[in-house]
């Protein structure tokens, strides 16, 4: 890893481990898949480890991890052709769109964040449910299965969860209400 530091390392390694279910759903809202966007943060953060540079600062690594996967994504979507009219899209506005279009998407991405790092201080069993079934849609019987618990268990850790985030987000709510307009 030639250019950086162990300490850099180590703090990047740290703040992909901590914010990459949150950079994946992220990537996802580009890419509509949730593999593709695992594939597609690990390359950024492969990238950064073996550029020369050196960040400490968590802002400037939110905001360098927030830039390249919008900017892979978007290279992504082109290459592939997958969703071709979003990417002609977003390659043919003009800079006032564009500064426009990145900034709701960072405001959006900043409230995702907040989401899910609520999500992360959810109890054990309420974080799994919600994350298997929210984040990869499995249905009730399927996260049953794969967790080895009952159906019933399943309904009351997804009722508990969005409970506990409903009060725990009551307040970003009314601020996302404002800003787009709901």
């Amino acid at each position: 890893m030639t250019g950086c530091n162990s300490d850099t390392n180590g703090s990047i390694s740290a703040f992909y481990e901590s914010h990459r279910s949150f950079l994946c759903f992220y990537a996802m809202g580009f890419v509509s898949s949730y593999q593709e966007s695992e594939d597609i943060v690990h390359s950024v953060f492969e990238k950064l480890l073996t550029a020369k540079v050196s960040m400490k600062n968590p802002s400037a690594l939110n905001s360098y991890f927030m830039s390249a996967i919008r900017n892979k994504c978007l290279n992504h979507l082109a290459k592939k052709k997958v969703h071709g009219r979003y990417a002609s899209v977003f390659m043919s506005e003009n800079k006032d769109e564009e500064n426009q279009n990145f900034l709701n998407s960072r405001i959006e991405s900043e409230i995702l964040w907040e989401i899910f790092s609520k999500v992360e201080q959810l109890p054990k069993g309420c974080r799994q449910v919600f994350k298997l079934s929210y984040l990869e849609n499995l249905s009730n019987q399927e996260i049953a299965a794969r967790l080895g618990i009952s159906l019933n268990t399943v309904k009351s850790q997804k009722a508990r969860s969005k409970e506990l985030l409903r009060k725990s987000l009551k307040d970003l709510f009314a601020i996302a209400a404002i800003i787009f307009g709901l």
